[in-house]
């Protein structure tokens, strides 16, 4: 009688990117609490605060399903430098971009995670991680929720823009 072969489960592989994936959680943060003090229009100001409160909640998920599978925690305590650097990085990135350009940026990024969380969610339920495919799940519906609202920011700018109203443009 022949038996039905499970393939190993890259264990590490998963470790290392899921080990991106908190830098680039890292990341959104990052730029969502920036950009949560100077957003692209003033109405989304507190959009972003509760953008970059999900997004640190996120990269705290991600860090425990990495964890799940090998990787060990490193906390940073020098992270001042490390984290001025990255700030002045996206000041400089700033410099002469315009609101919408700012926004659609933020918009590929939101996309960008929702592709890759239905991805590892799809991986999870094929390899019976339920507990990490539900955890995914969460934080997916919470990024989805996130995109349709920066999309309807940028449609309001858009709107103000052809109108001839407010500094959508500049």
């Amino acid at each position: 009688m022949a038996t039905a072969h499970t393939p190993p489960i890259h264990r590490d592989w998963i470790a290392s990117e899921f080990s991106k994936g908190i830098d680039a959680e890292q990341s959104l943060v990052d730029e969502s609490k920036a950009r949560s003090l100077s957003p692209p229009d003033a109405s989304m100001g507190a959009l972003y605060h509760e953008i970059a409160t999900a997004d640190e909640r996120h990269r705290q998920i991600v860090e425990t399903i990495a964890t799940r599978y090998g990787h060990t925690p490193t906390r940073s305590v020098a992270g001042g430098i490390g984290e001025t650097l990255t700030r002045l990085k996206e000041k400089v990135s700033e410099v002469g971009s315009t609101p919408l350009q700012r926004l659609s940026h933020d918009l590929t990024a939101k996309a960008t995670a929702v592709h890759w969380y239905n991805a590892w969610i799809a991986t999870f339920e094929a390899i019976g991680d339920n507990a990490s495919a539900d955890e995914l799940s969460a934080v997916l519906t919470e990024e989805q929720a996130h995109l349709d609202a920066l999309q309807k920011g940028l449609n309001r700018m858009v709107t103000r823009g052809a109108l001839g109203e407010g500094t959508a443009a500049k």
